[in-house]
């Protein structure tokens, strides 16, 4: 199994992968929005070389490790579903995690005219994490494919319903793959949607099972002559009456939704288009609000969005601008204020090197997030950042010093302890996860706070909430960082025995 080895960035907090080169030959010189994470805090990328084929990897926490995991023409080759002349030009979807596989979904064909229709349609991938296969899952459906010249260019899922639904370019047709049966229906798409036009790369599902969309753009390369009107809004599908339009769900231009993250709790969602507008979506209430836009041009491409744990701070990415003004930005959400936290080539001189940076909702379990730099036709492989964004301010002197939280067990009572200046108080995140012998997780969110001169926290492991979970057989208490103030040490989990 090709794989490949980190190396330290430039500065403290920035580790760096180079996407290595299929056993097939090909070079996974692009990732385009293409890179996310799973419940235990491993990374997922997909690296294409937009010809012929396109590549998963997986960073694996326990040992720092980047590994091929499959590419699509294998996987449909042992599954005697690739045609001769077929390609897989692109995984331009983010991998998503679902009980135990990761999806992805193939574009071939991507402009914005009929040369989709060349294509005899596009595959959906699983990749299980069990039997480490990536698993070609449209075999099994007629021709061999989920939908007739069909070409995905994002996908999300809906897990209530054991449900991934893709939206497809150009005509934007929506479509719905039951897991369990290993069925693809077409949905279609509003009536008012007319001709080709820009799809939207980030779609949601809320807890009712509703699917919000969106679609077009300003932007002069991409933009198709749609109507403002028509797309200056989210739109939706109702599984129970069908699609529909949210005219108060404005946005600021009809620019489509382009990257987005939830809340630990799966609460309150954060969108962006490419031009950095950035809205909350609260699921409670179907409400939907403009919160403000980072402090550099629209010229810049937005692709990179990642919202930290304690949802105080949104890390976005300005792209496309040179590759020496490439950077990654803090925005404040309370305050809507906004600084550019480090510019890529304080990170990494390769990476620095590269015209895009993309990678949304991309966290491990140790308060890193990642993103993936890459140019159009260098022929350079994809270089895959984890930034820790604490790590970074401190070696920048943002912040004064290097706070790290801990946690142990002492005299039955879970004992969690911060280090560094004490003046001030600070709230750490913490999980109750339930891990099932077959590897099921279900978690409850809080937070503990250390008062003023505060170094160590006591707490009985009674008093917490605990994850309601059928066959459980193991709990555990786990710090989380928060992705701003705090890192967690080597000791960041306990288990619970025995409790309810």
């Amino acid at each position: 199994m090709p794989y490949s080895r980190a190396r330290l960035g430039k500065i403290d907090g920035v580790t760096v992968w180079s996407l290595v080169n299929a056993p097939t030959g090909e070079h996974p010189n692009k990732s385009w929005l293409a890179i996310g994470s799973d419940s235990e805090g491993d990374i997922y990328i997909s690296g294409h070389d937009h010809i012929n084929n396109s590549m998963l990897y997986r960073l694996q926490q326990s040992d720092a490790t980047l590994r091929w995991v499959g590419d699509a023409r294998s996987a449909s080759e042992k599954a005697n579903n690739w045609h001769v002349g077929e390609s897989a030009e692109k995984f331009h979807t983010r991998p998503i995690a679902h009980d135990g596989r990761i999806y992805v979904a193939t574009l071939d064909k991507s402009g914005m005219n009929d040369s989709y229709l060349a294509t005899r349609g596009f595959h959906w991938y699983g990749y299980d994490k069990l039997t480490n296969e990536l698993i070609d899952l449209s075999a099994t459906e007629p021709n061999g494919v989920a939908a007739k010249h069909l070409q995905i260019v994002t996908i999300q899922k809906d897990p209530e319903n054991n449900l991934i639904y893709g939206i497809s370019v150009p005509q934007n047709n929506l479509v719905k793959y039951d897991i369990k049966n290993g069925v693809t229906t077409v949905l279609g798409r509003p009536s008012q949607w007319q001709g080709y036009f820009y799809s939207n790369r980030y779609m949601w599902v809320d807890s009712r099972g509703r699917v919000y969309i969106s679609g077009g753009s300003t932007r002069h390369q991409w933009h198709q002559k749609e109507l403002s009107t028509t797309f200056d809004h989210i739109w939706y599908y109702d599984p129970a009456v069908g699609f529909g339009e949210l005219p108060e769900f404005s946005l600021k231009a009809a620019n489509a939704i382009e990257i987005g993250q939830w809340d630990r709790k799966h609460e309150r969602l954060y969108v962006s288009d490419d031009q950095g507008n950035i809205y909350r979506f609260t699921d409670a209430s179907a409400s939907w609000e403009f919160l403000g836009r980072p402090d550099y041009s629209r010229t810049a491409k937005t692709w990179i969005l990642q919202l930290s744990p304690d949802e105080r701070k949104i890390y976005l990415g300005r792209s496309d601008t040179g590759a020496s003004r490439n950077a990654i930005y803090e925005y404040d959400i309370a305050t809507g204020d906004s600084f550019e936290l480090a510019n890529i080539k304080e990170l990494d001189r390769q990476a620095a090197a590269k015209d895009f940076i993309t990678g949304y909702d991309s966290w491990d379990n140790n308060g890193s997030f990642y993103i993936a730099a890459f140019s159009m036709n260098d022929g350079d492989n994809v270089h895959m950042l984890g930034i820790n964004p604490v790590r970074v301010k401190v070696a920048k002197g943002m912040l004064p010093e290097l706070i790290e939280v801990n946690v142990h067990k002492q005299a039955g009572k879970i004992v969690i302890t911060r280090s560094g200046e004490v003046t001030a108080p600070l709230t750490v995140l913490y999980e109750v996860n339930a891990l099932t012998s077959d590897n099921r997780r279900s978690s409850r969110y809080g937070e503990l706070t250390f008062a003023a001169q505060q170094s160590e926290l006591s707490i009985n492991s009674y008093s917490l909430a605990m994850p309601i979970s059928s066959g459980e057989e193991k709990k555990f208490f786990t710090i989380v960082g928060d992705g701003n103030l705090y890192i967690i040490g080597d000791n960041r989990e306990v288990l619970l025995i025995n409790e309810k």
